[in-house]
């Protein structure tokens, strides 16, 4: 066990000013909420806006709306790694998941496998995601679902604030949504965000919305207890400190469909007072450290960047890979050592989660067994700093 100076993987601090605007946000509940709102439909440019307890509450929420819209309906292809609150949500919402695999040195989809997948006539959506802030490529996908039935949720769970081309992620597909739990790019200990144009979906999305149920006094009290936890002990000075807590199972990757679904509260709202300079704070310090990363990094490990390092994604994370799976787990051992925030994204593919084993038996999926396999991301939050860096780069 590390005792002393420790990296989260991911942190998005909520500070002490938030932490008082949530306390007195509790005193205005409607007011705060539709401020929240407010803001959110005109950033995103949507007319639609719904406040839920986390991300995969979100995607439930819309895929129920769905399955209300289009009953005939089953299937929703999702990529074959990605994150496990995906295929719970899907679950939850009593629909099938198919899996699609990526493309290689790639999180998007593999558009030649996907292409024959969306003919089927029982398919009800698909699902981009913008994984540790990578975008996927939301436009080409639109260009190729003709079936006007099928619809395309915007998973940006991991990618709220992010722009690409032009267009902010979430915000090009049918309907999208974030997460503001701790880690992400923008938090309030937990929600989801739900953003959409389209009019009829607003409606059915509103009915499923009516039927979930409030934060109760013992869930409110909860949150300011977390969101207290969470102000102290993000620091790299203490991060050790739940980290050795076995029970609090930091940095676990469980499948789970027995989370909450619930209205965003007021006390999470008033924490996200003045969260567009905030959440704009956030990535301009994420994008320096990425840039720093870059510079000690073998350009062989970051198969994901296309690009030139002046026009790089918005991250979360930094995923790189490296050359094998021994090698990886000797990175990750020596680099817990040192308490430097590295770490894997998800354990395995989705096939291979336990519940799901028998169900795509005989199936690969090679290049998400790969990213499985030889993937790690690097922390490049505010709290990380040069010496982080560097100390990281001697080991790769």
């Amino acid at each position: 066990m590390r005792i002393g100076r420790t990296l989260p993987p991911a942190a998005s601090p909520i500070g002490w000013k938030s932490f008082f605007h949530g306390l007195i946000g509790l005193f205005h509940e409607e007011r705060e909420l539709d401020r929240f709102k407010r803001e959110l439909c005109r950033y995103f440019g949507k007319r639609h806006c719904f406040l839920v307890s986390s991300g995969k509450a979100a995607l439930t929420l819309v895929l129920q709306a769905l399955k209300e819209q289009y009953p005939d309906r089953t299937e929703v292809i999702i990529p074959a790694y990605t994150c496990y609150s995906v295929p719970s949500a899907i679950v939850r919402a009593g629909l099938e998941i198919k899996l699609c695999d990526l493309a290689e040195n790639s999180f998007d989809f593999n558009y030649e496998q996907l292409a024959t997948m969306l003919e089927s006539e029982r398919l009800l959506a698909v699902l981009p995601t913008h994984l540790f802030g990578l975008p996927a490529d939301v436009v080409r996908l639109k260009e190729m679902i003709t079936d006007p039935q099928v619809k395309v949720i915007e998973d940006a769970a991991q990618a709220m604030g992010s722009e690409w081309q032009g267009k902010k992620l979430g915000t090009i597909g049918d309907v999208g949504f974030f997460s503001l739990g701790r880690g992400k790019a923008f938090s309030t200990v937990e929600g989801g965000i739900i953003v959409t144009d389209d009019d009829l979906l607003a409606v059915t999305l509103q009915k499923q919305f009516e039927e979930i149920e409030n934060y109760g006094y013992a869930d409110i009290l909860k949150l300011i207890m977390y969101s207290v936890a969470l102000n102290m002990l993000l620091r790299p000075n203490l991060f050790w400190i739940p980290k050795a807590i076995p029970f609090l199972k930091l940095g676990e990757t469980i499948f789970d469909l027995h989370f909450p679904m619930k209205k965003l509260s007021a006390f999470q709202a008033g924490l996200a007072k003045d969260w567009v300079p905030r959440l704009r704070e956030f990535r301009n310090i994420r994008q320096k450290n990425i840039r720093q990363w870059i510079k000690f990094i073998s350009k062989s490990q970051m198969p994901f960047f296309q690009n030139d390092a002046k026009d790089l994604p918005e991250l979360i994370r930094l995923p790189i890979l490296l050359s094998n799976l021994e090698k990886r787990n000797c990175f990750l051992a020596e680099n817990e050592r040192q308490g430097l925030g590295a770490a894997i994204a998800y354990p395995n593919i989705i096939s291979e989660i336990t519940e799901f084993s028998a169900s795509f038996s005989g199936q690969e999926y090679s290049e998400a067994k790969t990213i499985a396999q030889r993937l790690i991301t690097l922390p490049v939050h505010v709290f990380v700093n040069r010496d982080d860096i560097l100390n990281s780069t001697r080991l790769t």
